[in-house]
């Protein structure tokens, strides 16, 4: 099974709860969550890495929920945040600013006086006109910011094409030819402290290679900086690593050894996909020439991950069956070719009434949600140990037209 999600008497259960159970009472479709497996994983992310003492920042756009991002944080996790929406959730759970980095490729003006006025750790720029803007709004505030360069190293890395970020055909980061020209002229400025290199080369990727190589590039260049007077007090490798920890940290430490830049690490799926589940209701079942479907209560606009990435999830009957099975498609109501969760799948005989799991959904879930279609999104559950919480309620019409003006 999967981390806290288990058969126990042959119903599927979220640690010490039925999943029935949230189903039954909350309804759905519903984004359950494990309180556990949060901790554990950050827990061993932290572990093998404690010999670096990094700061590990929670990439809150993988699951931005108030309660989630709490949850890590009590931990002793920072944020890694990409826009002032999630600056403000950050200050909704009074999240230590020296615990936050603000990175993104368009920041507004707003936004950044705001994390500025807010005393985040460091603002990285991603290119040289936003590193005027944060000069500017650092001697608007009277304020000596600390900033760091996104670099892009041109390192293909990570699954979907949509989520590669380090190519230098991408929108991201400045070319590692820039960086020693951008540090010298920034160099003695009264307002910004250039004192931090970051990267970040996609999301899903399953080998330590792409850090490695990355590295080997960067670290030459830390060298020739200090060697030029200009101290790198932190170094950011990211997220989107997705592999055992201890393997990753196995091939990333070695070559951090004797660097005096403290580390930084920026997990989002890693810490939290495994975490979470859709639970979701099946509406209909129907047969058309050879294929048989599955009609689910839960949409693309639920969960668009297979239709945007083409992404394969586990999915699960609550029952655990050694009976029957037959070739389905699972799909949702949205009006879409595209709004299916799974294509062909061997699943064990199921009704309508009778609820399935869609599995690790704990990561860029609810956050890529919407209303397509006019579909209110769906509520979110925590669970810890023998009981759950609510942590978002599900929307109603009223949310979908809140703001909205009828003209004429």
């Amino acid at each position: 099974m999967i981390g806290e999600f288990r058969y126990r008497r042959g119903e599927l259960h979220c640690e010490g709860v039925k999943v029935k159970e949230i189903g039954e009472s909350v309804g759905t479709p519903v984004y359950i969550y494990s309180y556990k497996a949060i901790v554990k994983k950050y827990a061993e992310l932290n572990k093998a890495f404690a010999s670096l003492s990094p700061l590990i920042c929670f990439s809150v756009k993988a699951n931005s929920n108030l309660s989630i991002c709490r949850v890590l944080t009590k931990e002793g996790a920072g944020l890694e945040i990409v826009s002032g929406g999630e600056l403000y959730r950050a200050k909704r759970i009074r999240a230590h600013p020296k615990k936050i980095i603000f990175t993104g490729v368009g920041k507004r003006e707003e936004e950044i006086r705001e994390a500025v006025e807010y005393g985040v750790l460091l603002i990285y720029a991603e290119s040289e006109q936003e590193l005027e803007l944060l000069e500017k709004v650092a001697k608007e505030k009277r304020k000596r910011i600390k900033v760091g360069l996104r670099i892009n190293p041109d390192v293909l890395a990570g699954g979907h094409k949509y989520i590669q970020t380090g190519k230098k055909e991408s929108k991201f980061g400045l070319p590692l030819k820039r960086v020693k020209k951008i540090f010298m002229q920034r160099k003695q400025s009264p307002y910004i402290e250039l004192c931090a290199l970051h990267f970040h080369l996609g999301s899903y990727i399953t080998t330590p290679q792409p850090f490695v190589d990355t590295l080997k590039r960067v670290i030459p260049l830390v060298k020739e900086l200090e060697e030029m007077g200009i101290g790198i007090g932190y170094l950011d490798i990211g997220g989107g690593f997705y592999q055992p920890a201890e393997e990753f940290a196995k091939a990333i430490i070695p070559l951090l050894k004797g660097f005096s830049a403290r580390l930084i690490l920026e997990p989002g799926r890693f810490l939290i996909v495994e975490s979470g589940m859709l639970l979701s209701k099946v509406l209909y079942t129907k047969t058309q020439g050879k294929k048989r479907f599955i009609v689910v209560d839960a949409g693309m606009n639920d969960f668009i991950r297979p239709a945007l990435y083409n992404a394969s999830h586990q999915i699960l009957s609550l029952h655990k069956s050694r009976g029957e099975h037959s070739k389905v498609n699972i799909v949702g109501p949205v009006c879409e070719s595209g709004d299916f969760f799974a294509q062909g799948i061997e699943f064990p005989l199921i009704e309508r009434g009778e609820y399935l799991a869609i599995m690790n959904t704990g990561a860029y879930g609810f956050t890529m949600s919407s209303n397509y279609n006019s579909r209110p999104r769906p509520a979110e559950v925590l669970v810890k140990e023998d009981r759950f919480y609510l942590i978002r309620e599900r929307e109603g019409y009223k949310d979908l037209v809140r703001g909205e003006k009828i003209w004429s």
